[in-house]
């Protein structure tokens, strides 16, 4: 006589799971985006002094969304993972490790305050230091090569509306082009880089939502 065994699944299903990374996903896109608007125009002694308050809600928002991103990535990749191909598997994997060892001597916002009322010119000296200098560039080309990779991905596939990926690249890139802005001519120009993040967030909550609607997408 043949026994059978019977398994029992445990756990949640595999819908369920993308359903809540999609809805990670889409929530990491908003906070991404209030971040921004938080963050001051430029991190000086006296802005830092200022905005302190700002400034520490601005990091941890801001960590935060790259936590909800990271976690909602592999449901949008899942969901349309023959369409992106290697580009799309690529700008994934490249932006969330390097934004996830980046973010690290970032992820708080109290010690700036200490140097400013301190030692403020020990801000320009860490910003001067070319190990430091060179971890920032490193965040900068991984946040750019990253998400502009991944947003030209998406832009090809069928899975998702076109105008998601558009908006995650060139979201991506006015960010980065409004920072630039910001640190190098003018504070106002802070402005653009909002703008940026908030499309940006847009391309990453508009389809973390359709997942999360229909996680069998």
């Amino acid at each position: 006589m043949e026994e059978s065994v019977v398994v029992k699944r445990r756990g949640p299903s595999l819908a369920a799971l993308l359903r809540w990374s999609g809805l990670a996903l889409a929530a990491g896109g908003l906070v991404l985006a209030v971040a921004t608007v938080l963050h001051p125009s430029r991190e000086t002694p006296a802005t830092i002094l200022q905005a302190e308050v700002r400034l520490v809600a601005a990091h941890a928002l801001s960590t935060l969304s790259y936590l909800l991103v990271l976690l909602g990535l592999p449901a949008l990749y899942g969901a349309a993972s023959v369409g992106m191909g290697r580009l799309g598997l690529v700008g994934s994997c490249w932006r969330s490790w390097v934004r996830c060892w980046s973010r690290f001597p970032a992820t708080s916002g109290s010690w700036p305050r200490v140097l400013a009322a301190e030692s403020p010119e020990t801000i320009d000296a860490i910003n001067r230091y070319p190990p430091e200098a060179a971890l920032n560039g490193v965040a900068f080309a991984g946040f750019v090569v990253g998400f502009v990779g991944f947003g030209v991905a998406m832009a090809r596939t069928a899975s998702f509306p076109r105008p998601c990926g558009v908006l995650v690249a060139v979201g991506t890139l006015t960010q980065v082009v409004g920072f630039a802005l910001a640190q190098l001519v003018s504070p106002a120009w802070w402005i653009v880089a909002i703008l940026g993040s908030l499309a940006l967030g847009a391309g990453l909550a508009w389809p973390g939502y359709r997942i999360w609607q229909r996680p069998a997408l």
